[in-house]
């Protein structure tokens, strides 16, 4: 998998800015609240936390409705979320159903996401599946009878055409074998955009996390609490005392 920019698509400086957002999904019980984040261009941030904390919901937030409903995207309670101008925003939900709602075959829904701007043909998308190890009568059979695995490796097919400059990818390697795992890190490390990630998997984070948000919840059963750390998943967990 090869994650690619157009040059004239970077991003600069500030990548993203967000001011008091709060988000609840029982009304007067804020998941997050007043969320204050600032992310550069170019960091590989990893969201973390128990399950049920809000993560995803963040992760949602962030796309401050810049992609449509079906892609996941949610409108804060209150507050702001702007991102940089020329932000390109590559989204893949942990739920893929959305993505795969029409009866296509796999060629007809890559073909979906070919750029017309850069001139993708035909031979881009049957390359692009070929990339994910998906052949030539692979290409021919309904997406409907896929795995979630090969729904996963599609998804990431999406990203390598669809060329963003912002990546956010919520539990991406659930449903992937070891190899797979393997060649989205390396995609990852070598991606030159900005990456917002939510993960349980301590050896992703580790090898792919710039910075730490973890949402921690709280006691008292009120709003999530957010860490903010500059720093890697090791030197996160030492701050922490966590082994």
């Amino acid at each position: 998998i090869r994650l690619l920019i157009d040059d004239k698509e970077k991003l600069h400086r500030l990548a993203l800015e967000v001011s008091r957002l709060t988000k609840s999904y029982v009304k007067g019980k804020p998941l997050f609240k007043a969320v204050d984040l600032m992310v550069e261009a170019g960091e590989r941030i990893a969201i973390i936390g128990p399950n049920g904390v809000g993560k995803t919901t963040l992760l949602r937030s962030l796309q401050g409705g810049m992609v449509d409903d079906s892609q996941g995207a949610l409108l804060p309670d209150a507050g702001t979320v702007k991102w940089a101008e020329k932000a390109r925003i590559g989204y893949c939900a942990q739920d893929h159903a959305a993505d795969f709602a029409q009866d296509e075959t796999l060629f007809e829904w890559m073909g979906r996401w070919r750029r017309a701007d850069r001139g993708d043909d035909d031979q881009i998308v049957r390359a692009t599946l070929g990339q994910l190890l998906f052949s030539g009568d692979d290409t021919k059979k309904s997406i409907k009878v896929v795995s979630g695995g090969e729904e996963q490796r599609l998804i990431f097919g999406k990203l390598v055409l669809a060329m963003p400059n912002v990546i956010l990818l919520d539990e991406p390697t659930n449903h992937l074998d070891m190899e797979s795992i393997e060649s989205l890190n390396t995609a990852l490390e070598k991606f030159t955009g900005t990456l917002i990630f939510v993960s349980h998997d301590r050896e992703f984070v580790s090898s792919l996390a710039t910075r730490i948000l973890e949402l921690k919840p709280d006691d008292a059963d009120g709003p999530a609490t957010l860490i903010d750390y500059s720093g890697n998943y090791e030197d996160y967990l030492s701050s922490q005392d966590i082994g």
